[in-house]
């Protein structure tokens, strides 16, 4: 078994377990879904940032490499893509979710009166925080971490190994065969990010908005800017299908064809 693989399972075993013992004998799992979105953003940074620190420290300490060596850098082109990607999922949510209600899938209203209450902006940071250090944290190992270690893969058994993985680490969730399906394609969606622009950060900030975006800012959630109750439904794959497409679509134009890391006895990021 190659050294990378050995890691693989380890660092695996590492997070799943930090991941279980966190969420379940403290039974920090009810707050994942709480509408208390203090408690929610409060348990999300600590669930996700401790297993995001082990990630780090064990490829310092065991991998033997520094942290940098991920890919943190963030240059004018990473920027822009984050901008677009950001203001693009933000669009496609409320879109699809308004088209939503005009169909009366769900009853849908804008609730700008939220801008004007204090405990709206602390709230909106918490949570934004939350999905950003879990986004991190996700980034980190599924893509950075996975990398830099199964870089003796062809790129589509690369593509396979990082998407079922990363599948399966949601199974606290709960998965369905539409989430299974959903969560593969994302993860390389992600991973395709990763590899053409040789940075985390586009990947933490595209995964970021998704997640805050569907999770927060439509819904019935107290920071929702576009209120409703129920589910959109058929609508909510309607929006996964759209933000994959435009995130391809940014990628392709803002870093090309060309990877900026290639695996399988080529040029790798270290």
């Amino acid at each position: 078994m190659k050294v990378g693989l050995i890691r693989i399972v380890s660092i695996c075993v590492i997070n799943f377990m930090l991941n279980y013992l966190l969420l379940f004998p403290l039974d920090l799992i009810q707050y994942i879904t709480t509408p208390d979105l203090k408690m929610f953003s409060l348990v999300g940074i600590i669930v996700s940032g401790t297993t995001a620190l082990a990630t780090l420290l064990f490829y310092k300490l065991v991998d033997g490499k520094q942290i940098r060596t991920l890919g943190f850098q963030f240059k004018r082109k990473d920027l822009l893509f984050s901008i677009c990607s950001i203001v693009l999922t933000v669009f496609i949510v409320f879109i699809v979710s308004m088209v939503a209600s005009n169909l009366g899938v769900v009853s849908a209203k804008w609730n700008m009166g939220v801008f004007i209450e204090p405990s709206f902006y602390l709230l909106f940071i918490m949570v934004f925080v939350s999905w950003f250090v879990a986004a991190f944290y996700e980034e980190v190992l599924f893509r950075g971490y996975f990398v830099a270690n199964l870089k003796f893969l062809s790129n589509k058994k690369l593509f396979l190994m990082t998407s079922i993985i990363f599948m399966v680490f949601h199974i606290f969730r709960g998965l369905d065969p539409i989430s299974i399906v959903v969560l593969m394609l994302m993860s390389c969606v992600m991973l395709n990010i990763y590899l053409k622009s040789g940075s985390l950060l586009p990947c933490i900030f595209a995964h970021l908005i998704f997640n805050f975006s569907t999770s927060h800012l439509v819904g019935s959630s107290e920071i929702a800017i576009l209120k409703f109750d129920g589910d959109l439904g058929l609508f909510n794959l309607i929006i996964i299908v759209l933000y994959m497409m435009i995130t391809i679509l940014l990628t392709k134009v803002f870093y090309g064809k060309e990877s900026s890391i290639i695996v399988n006895n080529a040029k790798v990021l270290s």
